[in-house]
């Protein structure tokens, strides 16, 4: 009986790798290496940047509070916009606008004294400091039992953010970790912050059912801080200023 053989599939993986090959084995052979290095280079990285987030990841990672205004802008490049605090007008808001995160920075006597995250995008998952967990992956009530203080708005902004001290181990910074509609923000989760404020509005003593609906939302933003959590939320932007200023299509 004949004998059927059949076809070998060949992963994506190694089709790119044999295009990268080829392309190298033709530079070689025209003796221009260092711009085929250069050219690889800037392929590899953005194949990276559009198939995954792990240059954002690590460069998120290298921020700290403490750092100087100078180190953070050389790594981030000079902001987008800027607002100066209006309950402390030593403090100035940088903000960075991309279409897979929005980033804050509280600067300070040309320090950084806080800085914030807000994913846009479903996938982006980037590790919130001082937790064993992400954003967008596990809702708020899973990351501390119990809110310490919270914040919460439906006019100009729709947000629900609570804080939580650190302790003595971490200089007694905030982690603000909080639900933000800018991005990825649903209509139910709309509605769980807008009947929060509706019940404060209304001045009903026990908020507690609506207060953990908003718990239970799924975190876009987190904020690490050494200031007064109050000063740090103030940095968010309105949804006015967001659209107008900051969001990239």
């Amino acid at each position: 009986m004949d004998s059927c053989e059949q076809p070998i599939k060949v992963s994506f993986w190694s089709k790119l790798q044999s295009v990268a090959l080829t392309v190298v084995a033709i530079m070689l052979s025209l003796g221009q290496w260092n711009d085929t290095k250069d050219a690889l280079s800037s392929v590899y990285e953005a194949f990276v940047a559009n198939w995954t987030n792990d240059i954002e990841y690590k460069q998120i990672s290298t921020l700290h509070v403490g750092q100087t205004q100078a180190y953070v802008t050389s790594v981030f490049g000079n902001p987008h916009v800027s607002k100066k605090s209006q309950s402390d007008t030593d403090i100035v808001f940088f903000y960075y606008g991309n279409k897979k995160y929005q980033l804050t920075l509280a600067i300070k006597d040309q320090r950084l004294s806080g800085y914030a995250i807000v994913g846009l995008e479903p996938d982006f998952q980037v590790s919130v400091p001082y937790t064993t967990q992400t954003l967008l992956s596990t809702p708020l009530d899973s990351y501390f039992a119990e809110t310490e203080t919270y914040f919460s708005d439906a006019n100009n902004i729709e947000y629900y953010a609570e804080s939580h001290d650190l302790g003595k181990k971490v200089m007694f910074y905030n982690l603000i970790l909080g639900s933000v509609n800018y991005g990825n923000f649903s209509h139910s989760d709309s509605s769980a912050v807008k009947k929060l404020n509706a019940d404060l509005d209304r001045g009903i003593e026990d908020v507690s059912n609506a207060l953990a609906v908003s718990r239970n939302l799924h975190p876009n933003y987190f904020a690490v801080t050494e200031l007064a959590p109050k000063v740090m939320v103030e940095g968010l932007l309105t949804h006015f200023e967001y659209k107008t200023l900051l969001k990239i299509d």
